[in-house]
């Protein structure tokens, strides 16, 4: 196995600390700690560039951490890496933390690979098997039909159906899982890793804690640099996914020692998950503040569209910010800011409390 990629050093950006200054160059891997490998493998999304696997040695085997998207030049990236780090071992675990493409893209070929059941919870695995048919949350034409309601233009929707990457391009199942559950501990080598369940970007991801080593693999609940996407769905039009992602995040601030590495889905890994936790609520906050105040009376989310992003999203990211506009006004709605008013053919919200109210950076 070649050595390692050792780190010069931590690097101290914004508060966080990070130990490895450098992405692992692809087809290889870096030890981030005793027995715990980190691969990077490219996706097909602007702007996110890339997603972290873990390889973790268990015993005579070996676990692995999510499946990268599920493309042919992924799938050699990952056997270069497989021959440089496994030493002749199999992956005998593999777990999904949560259905998205760039997390569960490749899990039918490695469950078939290493002859595995992947572990996922059922929320991920039931939502994967429809999104993989493009139902769900991956029917495209019901979203675009969502996103009109609530106010998008034309123009920008049919950009979004013309550029959206679907879910079945980058992704293959296999026809069964082992359901993993809130709490439960998974074995891998001599460690206990307990699950921990989180909501508002998936139904329900799974990131994963060792306490006596202080270690978490955060999948993308907690990320350095980038903030989660936390969207509303067509499937489930009110749901506030601000305010059940906030909640994840005080579990995380409850559990996770204050020296924890956080092991992130996309980015680097990072130290000072406290900091960054106060980071998402304060972003967040400052989100819906800047709705408030250029909301007026009534509005949409459509006309937030260029007051949250950046002008010029493609097509996919279109979506995204659609979902996230959707939800932060769901949660001005669940904070009695806003009230949802909806008939047939649109869906508007309307201020309720006073133009001085604000929302202050809070977890609740």
């Amino acid at each position: 196995m070649d050595a390692p990629t050792k780190s010069i050093g931590p690097v101290v950006i914004d508060g966080l600390e990070f130990p490895f200054p450098d992405y692992p160059a692809q087809g290889t891997a870096i030890e981030v700690a005793d027995g715990i490998f980190w691969v990077s493998t490219p996706v097909p999304f602007v702007g996110l560039k890339q997603v972290n696997l873990w390889l973790l040695r268990d015993g005579d085997g070996w676990t692995m951490v999510d499946c990268s998207y599920g493309s042919d030049s992924v799938r050699e990236l990952i056997e270069a890496v497989w021959a440089k780090v496994l030493g002749g071992r199999p992956i005998t675990q593999l777990i999904v933390t949560h259905f998205h493409p760039d997390h569960a893209g490749g899990s039918g070929w490695i469950a078939k690979r290493w002859g595995l059941r992947p572990r996922m919870s059922h929320g991920e695995w039931l939502t994967a098997n429809l999104a993989v048919l493009n139902r769900n949350t991956d029917h495209v034409q019901s979203r675009g039909t969502f996103y009109r309601r609530h106010g998008l233009e034309e123009a920008r929707v049919q950009r979004f159906l013309d550029g959206v990457v679907l879910y079945s391009d980058g992704v293959t199942l296999p026809p069964s899982h082992k359901r993993l559950r809130a709490n439960d501990l998974v074995a891998i080598g001599p460690d206990r890793w307990r699950v921990i369940i989180g909501e508002g970007h998936s139904p329900e991801h799974v990131s994963l804690y060792c306490a006596e080593r202080k270690i978490l693999i955060a999948g993308d609940q907690i990320l350095p640099s980038i903030t989660t996407n936390v969207s509303t769905w067509h499937v489930e039009p009110e749901h506030d996914a601000v305010g059940v992602f906030l909640k994840t995040c005080k579990t995380f601030l409850d559990v996770l020692h204050p020296d924890t590495l956080i092991l992130p889905s996309h980015r680097k890994p990072f130290r000072n998950v406290q900091h960054r936790l106060r980071q998402l609520a304060v972003h967040h906050a400052v989100r819906l503040n800047l709705i408030l105040d250029k909301a007026g009376a009534e509005t949409s989310a459509g006309a937030l569209i260029d007051v949250l992003f950046t002008p010029g999203l493609d097509g996919h990211q279109i979506g995204f910010a659609m979902g996230e506009a959707i939800a932060h006004l769901n949660h001005l709605v669940a904070l009695g800011h806003m009230k949802l008013i909806e008939s047939p053919d649109q869906v508007r919200y309307r201020r309720v409390s006073k133009n001085d109210a604000r929302v202050e950076p809070g977890f609740e």
